[in-house]
């Protein structure tokens, strides 16, 4: 008898409580989140650049989308709770080795570039795997929760760092963040993270994680037409919605805002992704995944064409932010979502491991463009023109996308 929701939250909360946790307190929630509140402190130790610093961002998400499809593999074979603790130790090591910058630029780079391969255990694709694996007729919306400790981390994470910055300088909250990490988040994720067995129990390791289970293997999905859509519309997906994110205040006093309402208004962005995490996971359990698809990436696409008209009114451009949030809060969440949907769990870390690095490499892009975009037009109107025909593209691509009906149900 297959499990109800509630059964499914009720078995499987721990892990679930784990993976956000994880999620938030790994690359994509405070590192991410609080890189930028270190850049005017480092500008002022060593005189370095704002550009220069932000650079290492990019090292970042190189070295994430680099690792991805290797963390992927592994945590197929040895399970991911030992992946993921052994990441998060060295993440947590990495901030410490961090307060010893000394004003080398290059070893600055070196040093995100090694802290993003070392810290592939703590992206999505650990967090996923265990949840896709506990939930199945909740698995939209566990996903959601999951993804939504980023979000979270991405409202309380910048104040509180600043805080430690003003008290204790850069390099006590490097050390602050890195023992956050160690006290905080490592005893949690070593006490509740359980991954699912064949019998529906739960356990903190296996040597062999994907022996009981049934899908693709990496090759097999290769070889679908889904794999591509995924890759394909979430690749220019990423890259418009990023690159929409980093130059949204710019953007909006282009449109027509002053100052002061374009930061106000950008504040929206945050509070739409988290609410958007969960709100996505329940719309996933409840109707057609490509159905989502498409209303969410239709709808950013007319906010962006509302966003083009100069003088855009402050209420309309916060309804166009929400729908931009909405569709950033989405995209990890149907990526997983849909991984598991159309090529089941076996080799679950592998192709979405793969997924994410066409992901990561679209958000790397996508902000890289948006600028040489705006040196040569001298504004954002073109870039706005072009992300409403991707995000229409990328719905007609992912929102086509049919799912298998073997995978419908998770394997026991």
């Amino acid at each position: 008898m297959q499990p109800s929701t509630l059964d499914e939250f009720r078995r499987g909360w721990k892990t679930l409580l784990a993976s956000a946790m994880g999620n938030g307190s790994g690359l994509s929630g405070i590192t991410f989140y609080t890189f930028g509140v270190f850049i005017v402190p480092l500008v002022t130790a060593f005189g370095w650049t704002r550009g220069q610093v932000s650079i290492a961002a990019s090292f970042m998400i190189l070295g994430t989308a680099i690792t991805a499809p290797i963390i992927g593999s592994i945590i197929d074979r040895l399970g991911a709770q030992r992946v993921a603790l052994i990441s998060m130790v060295l993440v947590a090591l990495g901030y410490f080795a961090l307060t010893q910058s000394s004003g080398s630029i290059a070893l600055f780079y070196a040093s995100w570039l090694m802290i993003a391969l070392v810290g592939g255990g703590t992206t999505p694709v650990v967090w996923t795997r265990a949840v896709n694996m506990w939930f199945d007729r909740g698995r939209g919306l566990a996903l959601g929760l999951a993804l939504a400790g980023s979000g979270v981390a991405s409202i309380f994470a910048p104040v509180l760092t600043n805080s430690m910055i003003k008290a204790y300088g850069w390099q006590g909250a490097y050390a602050g963040l890195g023992l956050f990490i160690l006290l905080v988040s490592i005893p949690v994720v070593a006490l509740l993270f359980k991954e699912k067995t064949r019998d529906g129990a739960g356990t903190q390791a296996s040597a062999h994680a994907s022996d009981h289970l049934t899908g693709l293997s990496l090759d097999e999905a290769r070889r679908t037409t889904a794999f591509w859509k995924i890759a394909g519309g979430f690749f220019l997906v990423a890259a418009v919605i990023a690159a929409l994110i980093i130059n949204l205040i710019p953007l909006l006093i282009d449109r027509g805002l002053a100052q002061g309402d374009a930061a106000q208004v950008a504040g929206v962005m945050g509070i739409a992704v988290l609410l958007g995490r969960v709100g996505v996971g329940f719309l996933l359990d409840r109707f057609s995944a490509s159905a989502v698809a498409r209303l969410l990436l239709a709808a950013s696409a007319v906010g962006c064409l509302a966003l083009s008209i100069e003088g855009t009114p402050t209420w309309v451009a916060v309804i166009c932010v929400i729908s931009l949030g909405l569709a950033a809060a989405a995209e990890v969440d149907l990526v997983a979502y849909l991984t598991s949907r159309c090529f089941g769990m076996k080799a679950y870390g592998k192709i979405y491991g793969w997924q994410l690095t066409a992901f990561y490499i679209g958000a790397a892009v996508g902000p890289f463009c948006a600028g040489l975009a705006y040196d040569y037009f001298q504004g954002y109107l073109q870039v706005l023109y072009f992300a409403a025909a991707s995000l229409v593209f990328g719905a007609i691509v992912i929102g086509t996308i049919q799912l298998p009906k073997e995978f419908a149900r998770s394997e026991q």
